[in-house]
């Protein structure tokens, strides 16, 4: 009996100090991977940020040179290449003097339109007509932000449809007080998908993004249940007044609107005119640790710095 007792006691005795080292091995192998990762992340640092700087100021001049450089496409990426050159030099010096060389150029752009409507004014189309397509064929939209100021209890519209399935955007008065704008999400039966109001006559509303004067609307969802290729349309464009911008993927939207519609683009009136949809650029940075190359994608709303509506060029 005392010979079977020890042996128990040296099997537990045994299986103790292999718990231990087991333990002691993966407490071993925590304490490595936090250095590692403490290591790494220092190193890292430095690209992490060069990237992410190179997407914020670049996101800055794709808004600026769409705002200001939109004589064609042509003109629009020569641009932008040569305002990314210059920010790239200054941001190179800056980098040299912590001993990191780094790089950014413009690689590909995605061309597309920029409908705008610059100045106060009713939401109808250059020639006068209330209900008019501002763009066909759109797979892809950003930075849809308008201003409405409605004059009615019957609402403007900007409608998004496919041939089948519809979503719109409706601004109108507040049928309780007329000072108070009501906006509301439906579909193309009718249903009401969000909705909200402001106590205030103008709304600005990203379309996009669903939000109503900064603050975002529950259930709001872009476009809900609507597929690419789609149309956008203004309908009841007489029943409010205010301003609006958007981008999207098509090329040559102003041709594909009925002749006319863009008239005039130097008097306030909607506009279609050339801009870039996004743009494809290569970074580079290299220090005594790290050696980094990727290619970041940047959209329009990657940066605020100029407001969707701003005039078209002369």
């Amino acid at each position: 009996m005392d010979r079977d007792r020890g042996q128990l006691l040296l099997v537990a005795g045994l299986g103790l100090a292999l718990a231990f080292v087991v333990l002691a091995l993966v407490l071993n192998a925590v304490v490595f991977t936090e250095n590692l990762a403490t290591r790494n992340h220092g190193e890292t640092d430095d690209v992490v940020g060069y990237e992410r700087a190179t997407e914020v100021a670049v996101g800055g001049l794709l808004v600026q040179t769409n705002a200001y450089d939109d004589a064609d496409h042509a003109n629009l990426r020569s641009a932008l290449s040569a305002n990314v050159e210059t920010w790239d030099a200054n941001a190179s010096l800056l980098s040299a003097s912590s001993g990191t060389i780094t790089a950014a150029s413009v690689r590909s752009v995605e061309n597309g339109t920029r409908i705008v409507q610059a100045d106060e004014r009713n939401f109808s189309d250059a020639n006068g007509t209330t209900d008019w397509t501002a763009a066909v064929d759109v797979s892809e939209t950003r930075r849809f932000e308008a201003v409405v100021t409605p004059t009615s209890g019957s609402p403007v519209a900007f409608t998004f449809s496919d041939g089948t399935a519809s979503w719109r955007v409706e601004v109108s008065e507040n049928g309780t007080n007329a000072d108070y704008t009501d906006v509301d999400v439906r579909n193309e039966t009718g249903d009401v998908l969000a909705e909200t109001y402001v106590e205030s006559g103008t709304a600005s509303i990203d379309v996009t993004e669903g939000t109503v004067n900064g603050t975002r609307v529950a259930n709001w969802t872009f476009a809900e249940n609507v597929s690419a290729p789609y149309s956008i349309s203004v309908e009841n464009g007489g029943n409010a007044n205010g301003k609006y911008g958007f981008v999207v993927d098509v090329p040559n939207a102003d041709d594909d609107v009925a002749a006319g519609t863009y008239a005039d683009r130097s008097n306030g009136s909607p506009a279609a005119v050339p801009a870039l949809y996004s743009a494809t650029v290569a970074v580079y940075v290299q220090d005594a640790r790290v050696t980094y190359e990727t290619n970041v994608t940047v959209a329009p709303e990657s940066s605020p710095a100029a407001a969707p509506w701003a005039s078209p060029s002369e």
